[in-house]
C-alpha cells in the first residue's frame, strides 16, 4: 500500500458503505477481487453492481475479461 498516493488511500479510507469497502479493502490487500470471489466469499449475488458502488464513490477500478 505505500506506493500508492496518500491522497488515494484517503479517498478510499472515507469510503464507508460496506459493500464498496469490502471491494476496495480485498483489492488493496490482494491487489484484484473476482467475481466469483465477490459471489462466493463475499455474498454477492451481483457482482458488477459491487464494483459499481466503488466507481461512484469516485475511485477508479480497471476490469478485465478472463474465460
Amino acid at each position: 500500500m505505500s506506493e500508492l498516493p496518500n491522497e488515494f488511500i484517503e479517498l478510499c479510507r472515507s469510503v464507508t458503505a460496506k459493500r464498496p469497502k469490502t471491494v476496495i479493502e480485498h483489492i488493496i490487500e490482494h491487489g484484484f477481487i473476482t467475481t466469483e470471489e465477490l459471489k462466493e466469499k463475499y455474498g454477492y449475488n451481483h457482482p458488477p453492481r459491487a464494483v459499481r458502488d466503488v466507481r461512484e464513490h469516485g475511485i477508479r477500478i480497471e476490469t478485465f475479461r478472463v474465460t
